[in-house]
């Protein structure tokens, strides 16, 4: 039987955990500075969340003359929008784990999981609540900063 996970996890979990957090924080502000570079100022709307400054940003350079520079944006951006599809999986899930009848077996760390609601047509999963399963989600963020610092240089 599932129920709403326990008060603790294991303290290398949330350690991850908060690495994953902090992956993101620094994602969404590259993200950020790329759309507003792409958009310029007068079209940037900081109030907006950052998937939707991405569709802005995607939409504006879909409709631009081909280039290199637009290619590497466009890339990029929607390398990061996959990102944080992934991320709001995961940090948008519901924690849950398995109540075990047996006292030994109670605090098995095993059972801890994301319960993946279904959104966009996915259907339901779950995400182990895992170092591992976690430094994977960490991992992808890290890799989707890839490119960043070449596009700050080269857009205006």
């Amino acid at each position: 039987m599932w129920c709403v996970a326990p008060d603790e996890l294991p303290l290398d979990v949330l350690t991850e955990l908060g690495r994953v957090t902090w992956a993101v924080i620094k994602l969404e502000d590259y993200a950020e500075d790329i759309c507003a570079r792409v958009l310029g100022n007068s079209r940037f709307d900081s109030t907006k969340p950052v998937r939707r400054k991405i569709e802005a940003a995607l939409t504006d350079l879909a409709g631009r003359p081909a280039s290199d520079l637009r290619d590497a944006a466009t890339r990029w951006l929607t390398t990061v929008d996959r990102a944080l599809t992934q991320r709001n999986e995961a940090l948008h899930a519901r924690p849950l784990v398995w109540v075990e009848m047996d006292p030994a077996k109670r605090h098995d760390p095993a059972q801890h999981r994301l319960g993946v609601m279904p959104r966009g047509g996915r259907s339901y999963s779950e995400l182990p609540l895992t170092v591992e399963s976690l430094g994977v989600l960490r991992q992808e963020l890290v890799a989707a900063v890839t490119g960043w610092r070449d596009l700050v240089l080269a857009l205006p």
